[in-house]
């Protein structure tokens, strides 16, 4: 009687552990765990890049640069266009 009765704690005690013991997230809880990982990381990137392509897009060296390119753009339209008004198409 003895001897049941402590198999009988014992198989209580085990079944009560292994309910309280944290489960392990199954594979499909992994999968969308990582999906929200990869998604987060992303927007993130997203962002930070969406912000220093920004940043360059409107720094000083960047606006001289189409400056100076548009202006000399122009000026090479307007001598092209002065040498090229003499002649007059066959």
């Amino acid at each position: 009687m003895k001897l049941s009765l402590s198999v009988a704690l014992v198989v209580l005690a085990l079944a009560v552990l292994v309910e309280s013991a944290p489960q392990d997230p199954t594979l499909t809880e992994r999968f969308n765990n990582f999906q929200t990982q990869v998604e987060t990381l992303t927007q993130d990137l997203t962002e930070k890049t969406k912000a220093a392509m920004e940043e360059l897009h409107n720094s000083e060296f960047s606006v001289n640069a189409r400056n100076w390119f548009k202006d000399t753009f122009e000026n090479l339209k307007k001598q092209m266009d002065e040498a090229f008004a003499n002649i007059k198409p066959q």
